[in-house]
């Protein structure tokens, strides 16, 4: 192992052991002696050995670091966590330091935690810190907190816009179709610009308006798959006002009540493309979507038509769309996770769902969906934050570092850069996570 590497090592073991043992133990001694003798070696010719995190990557000096072992990936975590850009050791670093620098970078991260007044405190000479967080950092990570409060608060004016159209719909009135148009567009701007911010907003649920949820998520899904097509705007327009109001029929209902939510279930394609055909001079795709979403691919679902019978295209989109939404929230079962919902969509294919339809949206969902919640190879855990151009290595909220402990701010990593790979996708309530909250 080259003197860099030994160091990486060295800070990796001495941080896990500062965690587990007491100063006394002889695997504490052992991991700060490690980390002792590798600084000592790396500074041999007098000179300081510098360390540097960009991107997820440690360098030495200028020149990136490789190597196959976790301690690679779980230091460059912790030193990005900690907004540390670099670390220099200097000749004659001691236990006292290694021990007191371990301790601090276990810390957990914060706005208000500063490694370099913490070492300052601890008397640490043999070691300087350079810290991230000039000025365009700090504004370029408000913005990014303004905008995520701003698309938090446009789903919730969805939530009480699509509140108001059901009470209209129960009160005999017809559904506001300019009303509908508008929240349409709204998200379709927002998806052309920021694709895994709106597919974010689709994890969001609540048990007591899962209804108002669903149908938002569904247009979310649909707009989805209807970009991927590179439908022209009007069409975009058409499928999302069509996937809002697919399950408009349900309003007729009272689904508090077991027996009327049974039939609701049956009869609410037929119910909704009565509700809808009642709005003079406008699209016609709604109604249609509304009361074919259930029907499928292979002559199954409701309600029963002839043989010759064919669906139209959005009406195949929304089931889709549906379908996805259904699976990972538990409306049809208990809930699966998104990489689990996609292949259930894959083995659907062809059957029930569109082929066609069903592998363009899982394309543009990937392998791993927005909202999977995974483990890295080197044991930390975050949450898919959008997709990669390798379907297989997503870029990653990383929410729990190696050791568990909780990172805040989250860390943002690109897998294709990082180096680490996804091993295995979680279950959210496991972890007592709402996915949606680290999005």
């Amino acid at each position: 192992m080259n003197d860099e590497n030994a160091v990486v090592a060295g800070l990796s073991a001495a941080r896990k052991a500062i965690q587990l043992y007491p100063p006394s133990h002889p695997s504490y001694l052992e991991a700060i002696a490690m980390l002792i003798n590798a600084v000592t070696a790396a500074t041999a010719d007098s000179s300081d050995f510098v360390l540097n995190v960009h991107l997820g990557r440690l360098y030495c000096g200028s020149q990136v670091m490789s190597g196959d072992g976790p301690a690679l990936a779980t230091v460059s975590m912790s030193l990005e966590a900690h907004r540390v850009e670099s670390l220099t050791f200097h000749p004659g670093f001691t236990a006292d330091e290694a021990a007191a620098l371990a301790d601090v970078l276990n810390l957990r991260p914060s706005a208000d935690l500063s490694v370099t007044d913490e070492l300052t405190a601890r008397g640490v000479t043999g070691v300087t810190v350079a810290a991230l967080g000039e000025a365009g950092d700090e504004e370029e990570r408000a913005e990014r907190d303004r905008q995520r409060e701003a698309d938090r608060a446009l789903y919730r004016q969805l939530i009480s816009a699509m509140r108001a159209l059901t009470s209209n719909v129960r009160e005999g009135q017809t559904p506001d179709m300019e009303q509908a148009a508008g929240m349409v567009e709204h998200i379709m701007e927002r998806l052309v610009s920021d694709e895994a911010t709106v597919l974010g907003m689709a994890t969001m649920s609540a048990h007591n308006e899962a209804s108002f949820f669903h149908s938002i998520n569904v247009m979310i899904y649909s707009l989805t798959l209807g970009v991927g097509l590179g439908l022209p705007e009007e069409g975009l327009v058409s499928l999302g006002i069509a996937a809002l109001f697919h399950d408009v029929g349900k309003a007729a209902f009272d689904l508090t009540d077991p027996a009327q939510a049974r039939a609701a279930q049956a009869l609410h394609p037929q119910y909704g493309a009565e509700i809808l055909s009642q709005i003079p001079d406008t699209d016609r795709a709604p109604m249609l979507v509304a009361y074919e979403h259930h029907m499928g691919q292979d002559g199954t679902g409701y309600p029963e038509r002839s043989e010759e019978y064919f669906t139209h295209p959005y009406s195949r989109m929304v089931s889709i769309a549906d379908r996805y939404d259904n699976l990972t929230k538990g409306a049809v079962g208990a809930a699966v996770t998104p990489d689990r919902a996609v292949i259930q969509l894959l083995r659907e294919a062809g059957k029930a769902l569109d082929p066609t339809f069903c592998r363009l949206f899982v394309r543009a969902l990937g392998v791993f969906p927005v909202g999977c919640v995974v483990r890295l190879s080197d044991q930390s855990v975050g949450v898919v934050r959008a997709t990669g151009t390798d379907p297989m290595l997503p870029h990653v909220r990383v929410v729990w570092d190696t050791m568990g402990l909780e990172l805040d701010p989250p860390c943002e990593v690109d897998l294709e850069v990082d180096g680490r790979t996804v091993v295995e996708v979680l279950d959210s309530d496991s972890l007592n996570l709402t996915v949606a909250d680290r999005l």
